[in-house]
């Protein structure tokens, strides 16, 4: 996903994102919300999009997205970003719908908002600190007059800092975003669909979302049109289709979940029944995006607008097919489920939160000797990746584990 803005001197290759989750974050690399049943599968997603993001940031770095023919697909695994997002929009979200389509009430707001600060905000801190004394050249204005920004994730809402700090962090403003906005909505939709039979609400709620992220990607082109160096594309509201993605299956889970809807239509069936069609549509989205839309490879070069709008378009696509699988498996077992449980995946999502703060500030750093890892691109990914394990194994058992517990104690 390339960033149109004019990137400071001293700023970093634009990031991916993570979140962690929500593409953000919560345990076991992000546990649910509290009323929402587990989705052990996620964990594994969460793994492939901290290293897809991993990949394409150090394929940039390296020079291998332009000098080898795989670059093309290394240089989209920045649609990580997608992914994590669409896994926020699900996860977060899922809690209210079930809640409200039972009759019951849903997570207090407040409560909700303390697990999401606790989440994402002590990791982070720690992180920027580390990195902004440690790699004070590959974390710009960390500590300038505009600390403030970037410890309070709002650098994505401006040209002039949204690269700085910690690169890739530009997405947790984001997300931070949609946190806050999250219970509005939920409250807006709880009251417009009160006294609804569930079937209906459910019914209506897609036709909204749905509308919303028709609105969002035309708002999004005429924004882009008028002003292509904007920092739009990058904010809330121009991302906001890949969120209503997730809250999507969110309410297509939780209807079944709470058998507001009896009977599942076609897509969601073939989800749960053959996994691996879908991964396959997510594949061929993401090869259309990297060979069929003649994308430049290099992260900071700005793209037409139509590109960037295509690409944002085929993210979506992927990111809701591969996503879709691991919400709606039954338990069989599949390929799929195969690939996405196996117990290393599982915990590299469980510390992807780390991987993804931590990565491209050691990966700038590391290619400045990178000619002396044996295996060229290779060997420096394995050596930048391993390095931002390392980083992401500590944070989370010194740092986000310890916090994770506070997340029950009290309202």
């Amino acid at each position: 996903m390339s960033i149109r803005v004019e990137p400071p001197a001293v700023a970093p290759a634009p990031a991916a994102a993570v979140v962690v989750p929500d593409p953000h974050p919560d345990e076991p690399a992000v546990a649910p919300p509290p009323g929402s049943p587990r989705f052990p599968l996620v964990d594994g997603l969460r793994a492939i999009a901290a290293l897809a993001i991993v990949a394409t940031h150090t394929a940039a770095l390296s020079g291998f997205n332009e000098a080898n023919p795989v670059g093309a697909w290394t240089a989209r695994m920045d649609s990580g970003v997608a992914i994590f997002f669409v896994l926020s929009g699900f996860l977060l979200y899922r809690p209210w719908v079930a809640a409200r389509l039972a009759g019951r009430k849903g997570p207090h707001p407040l409560t909700y908002l303390k697990r999401r600060a606790l989440r994402i905000l002590p990791a982070y801190w720690v992180a920027l600190t580390i990195l902004g004394l440690v790699v004070s050249a590959q974390v710009p204005l960390v500590f300038s007059d505009r600390w403030w920004v970037y410890y309070g994730l709002l650098q994505s809402w401006s040209s002039t800092t949204i690269l700085g700090g910690i690169g890739v962090a530009w997405s947790l403003s984001v997300e931070i975003a949609f946190y806050v906005l999250l219970p509005v909505l939920a409250y807006v939709s709880g009251r417009w669909l009160q006294g609804r039979h569930p079937e209906r609400q459910v019914r209506a709620e897609l036709w909204a979302l749905g509308l919303s992220a028709v609105a969002a990607v035309t708002v999004r082109t005429m924004v882009l049109v008028i002003e292509p160096k904007t920092v739009y594309g990058n904010t809330l509201p121009g991302l906001w289709a890949w969120f209503a993605g997730g809250m999507v299956l969110a309410i297509l889970s939780a209807a079944y979940g709470t058998r507001a809807v009896a009977e599942r239509p076609r897509f969601v069936r073939t989800a749960t029944e053959q996994p691996l069609l879908w991964w396959a549509a997510a594949f061929t989205a993401l090869t259309i995006t990297a060979w069929g839309l003649a994308l430049p490879r290099n992260l900071l070069t700005p793209y037409s607008t139509f590109n960037l709008q295509a690409e944002h378009l085929l993210y979506g696509i992927m990111a809701f097919t591969l996503v879709a699988p691991a919400v709606f498996a039954d338990g069989r077992r599949s390929t799929v489920s195969r690939v996405l449980s196996w117990r290393l995946v599982a915990w590299l999502g469980l510390v992807s939160y780390g991987i993804f703060l931590f990565h491209l500030p050691l990966s700038v750093q590391l290619i400045r000797v990178s000619d002396r890892f044996p295996g060229g691109f290779l060997g420096y990914i394995a050596v930048a990746a391993g390095a931002a394990t390392a980083c992401a194994a500590l944070s989370y058992y010194l740092v986000e584990k310890p916090f994770l517990r506070l997340k029950g104690r009290g309202r």
